[in-house]
């Protein structure tokens, strides 16, 4: 280990950087009498926290040190410092190369943006922000003005796919969109995707980004609704649709549906809202309330979204997806959720 490792992680520990948004890849070298921070980063405070630490074990002026860390996003990508999502699921990877770990998906039309490139990979930031790297076969790349005018539709209205197919002329399907995708809207006859791909539509539905919150209103009685239109869906981890979904996928994807945003994770969710009472029996849990449970001590694992009282609607690899369960109830499997119950918190705000 190097020498000064302990204080790039003191520095990481002290800023709360989290691996999962933020970026401080850094490393320290000596040359010339002198020590080089060498590396990448989102955070120019954590590079800055560093040189201080740094002249203080040292005890030398803080020109002693010379930064040559770079700065993410990379210059030079202004050109294409965006990308949309143009596959129906893009999987995004812990590594740039396969076979990798997929640590979540971006669905057709999400926007991302794009922090640096490495050949045929390219390392995003998603809106959630969450980090990431997406082989750029999924992505169509633009500028930053290009990627909002898309998204919000400066020349059609935006709209909200649910599962719905494209087809051409021939009533050929084209383009399959999943829960959640994006798509702009020009007629009945005219869908129009990231890569300019246009059809009408198959089979499905599609709802205007305008008329969301008339479909799906940020209520409890409705996101349990919602939840329950994923039953069936099977167990996948780092799954965000409804032909593969894990547990922090399913809830962020509902509530971001109610107009609710959520971090990706179950323990990044499990600080949201406000910390609330179950109950005798989980017996004080409203629908829409959000359910945790820890197997590994104090860290959060899993997440489940209550439909009222002691039933729960989740994606679990014991159920193989998403399915039903009652916290009070005999199967051996409820017995171990009740016993790794860790908290239940509120973040809808009728409730």
């Amino acid at each position: 280990m190097n020498r000064y490792d302990d204080t790039i992680e003191a520095v990481r520990a002290e800023l709360k950087l989290d691996y999962r948004s933020s970026i401080f890849d850094v490393r320290v070298e000596k040359r010339d009498g002198r020590l080089c921070i060498l590396g990448a980063t989102t955070s120019s405070r954590a590079v800055a926290a560093l040189i201080a630490k740094l002249a203080e074990v040292e005890d030398k002026d803080e020109k002693y040190i010379r930064d040559e860390v770079q700065r993410l996003p990379e210059p030079g990508t202004s050109a294409g410092a965006h990308a949309l999502v143009r596959a129906a699921t893009a999987p995004v990877y812990e590594d740039p190369a396969l076979p990798a770990p997929q640590i979540t998906q971006a669905v057709l039309g999400t926007r991302l943006e794009l922090l640096i490139r490495s050949d045929v990979w390219c390392r995003v930031r998603l809106e959630d922000g969450y980090l990431g790297w997406v082989h750029q076969g999924y992505l169509q790349f633009g500028g930053e003005d290009w990627a909002y005018s898309w998204e919000r539709s400066t020349r059609g209205e935006p709209a909200i796919s649910l599962g719905a197919e494209l087809v051409d002329e021939a009533g050929r399907v084209f383009a399959r969109l999943p829960w959640g995708a994006r798509c702009v809207r020009f007629s009945s006859e005219q869908y129009e995707l990231p890569d300019g791909r246009r059809g009408a539509i198959g089979g499905g539905e599609v709802v205007p980004v305008d008329r969301i919150t008339d479909w799906f209103p940020p209520r409890g009685d409705s996101v349990s609704r919602t939840a329950r239109r994923w039953i069936g869906a099977p167990y996948l981890w780092g799954g965000v649709t409804t032909s593969g979904v894990d547990c922090s996928g399913l809830v962020q994807a509902v509530f971001w549906l109610h107009g609710v945003a959520l971090p990706r994770d179950s323990d990044q969710q499990s600080h949201m809202g406000d910390a609330i009472d179950p109950g005798t029996g989980f017996s004080d849990l409203k629908p829409g309330d959000l359910i945790f449970f820890s197997e590994t001590g104090t860290r959060v694992t899993h997440v489940a979204i209550s439909m009222g009282g002691s039933h729960i609607v989740h994606s679990a690899l014991t159920n193989g997806g998403v399915d039903v369960n009652n916290l009070a109830g005999d199967l051996e499997y409820e017995a171990r959720l009740r016993s790794v119950f860790t908290r239940a918190r509120r973040v809808l705000p009728d409730l």
